[in-house]
């Protein structure tokens, strides 16, 4: 059964949005957990350097996988097209 709402039944699901063109790229957006959701804001470095903002104020697996997340989308990019962006728009589902 597919998600329904912005919060999921287990794991976590990121909305995040890429807000600058140029690197260090910045992700703005939330995280969603069954009972909560999280401001994210995150930054990629030019090497895959990933970096979130307020990383104490939240959820240790919340910070993990946006981390992980956000290497594997810059990982993917640089193997397609080495020197670009990463995706625009990053929203995936993570079981728990």
């Amino acid at each position: 059964m597919g998600i329904v709402g912005d919060h999921p039944e287990s794991g976590v699901r990121f909305d995040l949005t890429r807000t600058s063109d140029a690197a260090p790229w910045v992700y703005d957006g939330s995280a969603f957990t069954p009972d909560a959701r999280h401001s994210v804001r995150a930054t990629v470095t030019h090497d895959g350097l990933v970096t979130v903002e307020g990383e104490d104020a939240l959820p240790k697996e919340v910070v993990q996988r946006a981390k992980l997340l956000l290497k594997t989308a810059f990982k993917h990019s640089e193997e397609a097209s080495p020197g670009s962006a990463p995706p625009r728009r990053v929203h995936r589902w993570r079981a728990s």
